[in-house]
């Protein structure tokens, strides 16, 4: 049975929640980049974990460092926060508050840390980091604030300056691949995201753009890599989830794409997102399991009675129906 190609419709999803996340889209709410650091500005490296705390001291999100020592807490509300930090070979500290009411797309956030005593600053895995030369940090810290005051040629030429200080310098190629799309050098943001994921993988903002890029133009093999390491960080956004099943099911994945499809719908709205029993349904159909095809239709068509792909779905269940001549 010829499978019922569903590309434009988990596309247009995915464009719309990576556009969701985009950090000049929403003014009300701001991302909050937060670097642990060491008092002599070193990286304090990665796997510290960030809290942030609310007005009344209770816990609103959380989050790890990465390689850079930082960690991005995208689309808070506006409100005054505080941040506590803590982790292995470093005293857990609290932050004064940090305002919010108006802080505009981005705000940054660096917390002194000292150690414990326990293991100075050399926690696993900051090698790379902790090598970043003074000049290229000045360089850093001087592009993001152009880019927060949205100075972003300005920004460009500081972040630039600091990749060619440290080429290993992965937040700033992360950075650089934003500032690039806000002057509209998609080109150029590409490979700047290409290189800071390359550098660290766990980079989420270049993930989310590359992902988002190579989806949009059906590039499905290039896209899943990226979409797996979104879903990890986000293991509970149906609508990456969605892409990176479908995108396992275009690479002819289906063990896997039926797995992930099978996530989605564990999650408690998961009846927004009722398209991932069209891919659950199509690998079923491609194994010869038709109970299970059709079971995956029916509940498709309780889900989302008044889908596009409703009529469809429907001519495919009734072929599936059919009595064997």
């Amino acid at each position: 049975m010829k499978p019922i190609y569903l590309g434009v419709l988990f596309i247009a999803a995915f464009a719309m929640q990576l556009a969701a996340q985009a950090p000049a889209s929403i003014p009300k709410v701001t991302d909050l980049s937060v670097r642990v650091v060491f008092e002599n500005g070193r990286s304090a490296g990665p796997n510290n974990r960030v809290e942030v705390l609310g007005q009344y001291g209770g816990s609103v999100t959380s989050g790890s460092t990465d390689t850079s020592g930082q960690v991005t807490f995208p689309r808070m509300d506006p409100g005054n926060y505080r941040l506590r930090v803590s982790g292995p070979g470093i005293v857990t500290t609290e932050t004064p508050v940090i305002d919010l009411t108006d802080a505009g797309p981005r705000s940054n956030q660096t917390v002194p840390v000292k150690p414990s005593g326990q293991m100075g600053d050399s926690a696993p895995g900051a090698t790379v980091d902790a090598n970043i030369p003074a000049d290229a940090r000045k360089e850093f810290d001087k592009g993001e604030d152009k880019s927060q005051g949205k100075d972003y040629n300005a920004a460009r030429e500081h972040l630039e300056k600091a990749v060619t200080i440290y080429p290993k310098y992965a937040m700033a190629y992360n950075d650089l691949g934003l500032v690039y799309m806000h002057l509209n050098q998609g080109p150029k943001a590409v490979e700047a995201f290409k290189t800071a994921a390359q550098l660290d993988e766990h980079l989420k903002q270049a993930n989310l753009f590359l992902g988002q890029f190579y989806y949009e133009n059906h590039q499905f093999k290039d896209a899943e890599p990226y979409l797996v390491h979104a879903t990890k960080d986000d293991p509970k956004n149906a609508q990456l989830l969605l892409a990176l099943a479908n995108s396992q099911l275009r690479n002819g994945q289906n063990d896997e794409a039926l797995a992930t499809a099978q996530k989605v719908h564990a999650l408690p709205d998961h009846k927004k997102f009722a398209a991932a029993h069209l891919i659950a349904a199509e690998v079923y159909a491609d194994k010869g399991d038709n109970q299970h095809a059709k079971d995956e239709y029916h509940v498709f068509l309780k889900e989302d009675s008044n889908s596009p792909m409703a009529p469809k779905v429907k001519e495919a269940l009734a072929k599936l129906e059919a009595p064997a001549k």
